[in-house]
């Protein structure tokens, strides 16, 4: 049908709740949201991601007409598919940037419209066609953290910290930005990143060094620790997706009677190498490896994380021959003490170095609601080395993790302490959000190079493991003490 937002419905009347959600809306004036379809028009639930859709604007206004608004066709949505997406009562989710905080509305898909041509020139974006949706709910904010909160570090939440599931966390700032309003790219393709340290120390060593190195390292750790990570990038034939898979710890062989001037050496086959030579999860020689380690100076000291690329040489009964071409990498992020962390996001520590590293030298003389908004407007790389510590009784909780967890986050609340007389506020914490998911790892530089958003209907894996784990191994430890 013709559309036509001059025509006016009644007016004088009390605005129903409706309208005022609709009212809200323009306030809010985002550009764009973005949208996951929960129900079809025959009630069937869904969970499907539609990407972006524009919100149509007339005269640089949201624009309201017969009780709805307007958005063009979802990005996600493609022209041959007209099962998942028919136009007519669906119920979409739209989440959006407000102030940089996110917020979501659920609606009703009433129906396709086409504009009127007069109006085109007024209209943004300027396509003849739309979607009229009507609100079902109320605009939600979200930035509240909804899930249940695990304490990590001792005074700091209302709940235990329990020892078997722990984190050491390193930030990075990248040069990604999140817009005050409005939907998010559902991929980023291209995300530099601003270093906090730097790895000039283990630039230009020859192999033999970095073997020697890597073993140094690992020989500091307790027994049960000298261990390396192994990772093998594997391209799906079906997807053309390269992933980075998770084959587990092998014990690093010879570190006390090892050769010191050898560029190979010998570690356990990993715990989830598959022997089928069809499965992605077997080695073979020739295969190229990913190698986690870290290292631990002294207690108080954060530890060190490391990785190298090798090559699979030799593969025995029991044990691999590993060859590694001289290039070694260090983890380049701050360290952060995490206070609390769930399914969704986490709560860590504000710190001179944190401001410093992003904020610049300058931070002290910048006002702090000038802080908060450049904190909150960028968006970090979140690495997270869990360390695990279950018993045997408690071993069957123990969830199955990486050696680094990878994540893409966003400061949506800010903690500060109360100013006294003649003082100013300072950050004290901060509130991070997950919001993107690594989704395509590079064979050529070895980490992920492609990063997908996380709709509000999904959880980063690896947590929602810590999650389920934790909440069984709660319930046992409960039921012992009873």
């Amino acid at each position: 049908m013709l559309f036509n937002p001059f025509k006016k419905g009644g007016g004088g009347k009390k605005k129903s709740s409706l309208e005022r959600i609709l009212d809200r809306l323009v306030d809010m004036d985002p550009n764009s949201a973005n949208c996951t379809l929960i129900k079809t028009p025959d009630g069937l639930e869904l969970d499907e991601d539609l990407e972006r859709a524009a919100i149509f604007k007339y005269e640089d206004r949201v624009l309201i007409q017969n009780k709805a608004f307007y958005i063009s066709t979802p990005d996600g949505i493609k022209a041959e598919d007209k099962s998942l997406f028919t136009g007519k009562g669906e119920i979409l989710n739209l989440w959006f940037l407000y102030n940089q905080i996110p917020h979501s509305v659920d609606c009703r898909v009433m129906g396709r419209i086409r504009f009127a041509e007069e109006l085109l020139p007024e209209l943004t974006p300027r396509i003849p066609v739309g979607y009229m949706l009507k609100p079902v709910g109320n605009i939600r904010k979200n930035e509240k953290r909804q899930f249940l909160r695990y304490t990590h570090k001792v005074g700091y939440g209302s709940r235990k910290v329990y020892t078997q599931v722990r984190f050491d966390l390193y930030v990075s700032k990248t040069e990604f930005t999140f817009p005050d309003t409005g939907g998010l790219p559902p991929y980023i393709t291209e995300l530099p990143v601003e270093p906090y340290t730097n790895n000039d120390e283990l630039v230009g060593q020859t192999p033999e060094q970095t073997v020697k190195f890597m073993k140094n390292a690992v020989r500091l750790n307790s027994r049960e620790a000298r261990v390396v990570y192994v990772g093998k990038p594997f391209m799906d034939e079906r997807t053309n997706k390269v992933s980075l898979l998770e084959m587990g710890n092998s014990d690093v062989l010879g570190l006390e009677t090892s050769h010191e001037d050898a560029r190979t050496f010998y570690i356990r086959k990993p715990p989830n190498m598959d022997s089928d030579r069809r499965s992605p999860l077997n080695l073979k020689d020739g295969d190229t490896v990913v190698l986690g380690f870290h290292t631990r100076v002294s207690a108080s000291a954060p530890a060190e994380y490391y990785d190298m690329v090798s090559q699979v040489t030799r593969i025995g009964t029991e044990n691999m021959t590993v060859r590694t071409g001289g290039v070694v990498r260090k983890e380049l992020g701050l360290p952060v003490d995490l206070f609390d962390f769930s399914i969704g996001g986490i709560k860590m520590a504000c710190s001179k170095d944190f401001l410093r590293y992003t904020l610049g030298e300058d931070h002290q003389t910048r006002k702090l609601e000038d802080k908060i908004e450049a904190l909150m407007s960028a968006c970090y790389l979140l690495n997270f080395y869990p360390k695990t510590q279950f018993g045997r009784e408690t071993l069957q909780y123990e969830p199955d993790l990486p050696m680094k967890i990878q994540i893409l986050g966003k400061i949506v609340w800010c903690e500060t302490t109360r100013a006294r007389e003649e003082e100013r506020s300072e950050l004290r914490a901060f509130g991070m959000k997950f919001y993107y998911d690594p989704e395509d790892y590079s064979r050529d530089t070895y980490s992920y190079d492609r990063w997908s958003l996380i709709r509000d209907f999904k959880e980063n894996k690896y947590f929602r493991e810590v999650h389920n784990s934790l909440n069984q191994l709660i319930g046992f430890l409960e039921s012992q003490n009873r």
